[in-house]
């Protein structure tokens, strides 16, 4: 199979469709990527993740771009000027060996959607048929999926060698993407000798960031991190804590309570370079294991007394909001214990998470059962 420039020049792009239509634009993006012009590097990872891969959706276009940038991996160019853009890439890489578990079909599922013959409409030209019909539509997807995943083994081999590239950056993408390709249903990694890897390498590096990575990683192919529970580093014992494998650990979970209950103003300082697995703020992620491994709203009122009083209004969605579900799960507003006061007593008490016009705050109040009211929530507070 052709990678690299040969892949590229090898293409017919015409015929590939990527979110914004036909893919003829694409060539002129992927030579960019290696020269030093700034702008036009900007330009070309812009076009990767609007147009190649579009909000998490894979297209025609991307299994081939994924082969070109594969063959790319080998030119240290991706290194030179102000910003390199290899660790770019290897995130790029994530998400398309990844293509297939968030489509969240099954093999056979994408197989039978996949066998509506497009190519009558690539022919006519009139990409928006191709959206306009169901069937044409779902086949789109289902072939861009499969196409994701024939090219996952051919990968092998960039991700691995740049486990070893001298950019920490570099190493902590490459670490997420193995994961990925190991966890993918075409992989050939072994994944033994992935877990063996990735454990040496967070043993003996010194850059904590990188550690943080590594650690999430291992917990992706459900490795025990309890050793790592015990570390100097704040930011290293959470991320070992997170681990799935450590769900049913009590002095797991014990850390990342005690972690929001003293810290919460601070977790996410902690991570001065963000591992690629928490591009959001990792308090965000904190915060869903907790809920994830503790149904008991009691047991967590601290922690979410924390949250409340150093959250931000947007962030409604990744913390507060689902904090606020977890502690009223009936659903029916009612305030029946001192926890469920306390918190919606620290939510009345930060003004500036009430603002009307935010609709994204209403959900969670109406799933909770409450309304989004602070004159409203106070009276229940004090009722209670």
């Amino acid at each position: 199979m052709l990678i690299g420039i040969p892949a590229l020049d090898a293409t017919d792009w015409s015929r590939l469709v990527h979110a914004y239509g036909r893919a003829t634009d694409t060539p002129e993006h992927l030579r960019a990527l290696l020269t030093e012009d700034a702008r036009a590097r900007g330009a070309a990872v812009q076009h990767l993740w609007s147009a190649i891969i579009h909000q998490g959706t894979v297209f025609p276009a991307t299994a081939p771009v994924a082969l070109v940038i594969l063959g790319l991996l080998d030119d240290a160019r991706l290194d030179a000027g102000e910003e390199p853009v290899r660790a770019e890439l290897l995130l790029f890489l994530t998400r398309v060996v990844d293509a297939f578990e968030r489509s969240g079909a099954t093999m056979e599922d994408l197989e039978s959607m996949a066998r509506f013959d497009l190519g009558p409409l690539l022919d006519a030209d009139d990409d928006d048929a191709i959206y306009e019909d169901e069937d044409a539509s779902n086949a789109l997807h289902a072939q861009s999926v499969l196409a994701c995943v024939r090219v996952a083994p051919f990968l092998t081999r960039s991700l691995l060698a740049n486990l070893d590239h001298p950019d920490a950056r570099v190493r902590m993408h490459a670490a997420m993407a193995a994961t990925a390709h190991a966890t993918s249903p075409a992989s050939d990694v072994r994944p033994g000798e992935l877990v063996e890897r990735l454990t040496e390498l967070a043993t003996r590096t010194v850059d904590v960031a990188e550690r943080c990575s590594l650690l999430l990683a291992l917990g992706e192919l459900n490795v025990s991190l309890e050793r790592f529970l015990s570390d100097a580093e704040p930011s290293v014992r959470l991320c070992a804590a997170m681990a799935p494998s450590l769900a049913r650990s009590e002095v797991a979970t014990r850390e990342l309570r005690t972690a929001l209950e003293q810290h919460a103003a601070h977790i996410n300082d902690w991570f001065p370079v963000k591992p690629p697995q928490l591009p959001m703020q990792p308090r965000f992620t904190v915060v869903q294991r907790l809920l994830e491994r503790v149904p008991d709203f009691d047991l967590v009122v601290d922690a979410a007394v924390a949250v409340a009083r150093t959250t931000k209004k947007s962030w409604v969605d990744f913390e507060w909001g689902p904090l606020l579900v977890h502690a009223f799960p009936s659903g029916d507003g009612v305030v029946r214990t001192e926890a469920q006061r306390r918190f919606l007593a620290a939510l009345v008490d930060t003004s500036h998470l009430w603002d009307p016009r935010f609709g994204n705050a209403g959900g969670h109040f109406r799933k909770a059962g409450l309304p989004y009211e602070r004159e409203a929530c106070a009276r229940l507070v004090s009722t209670a």
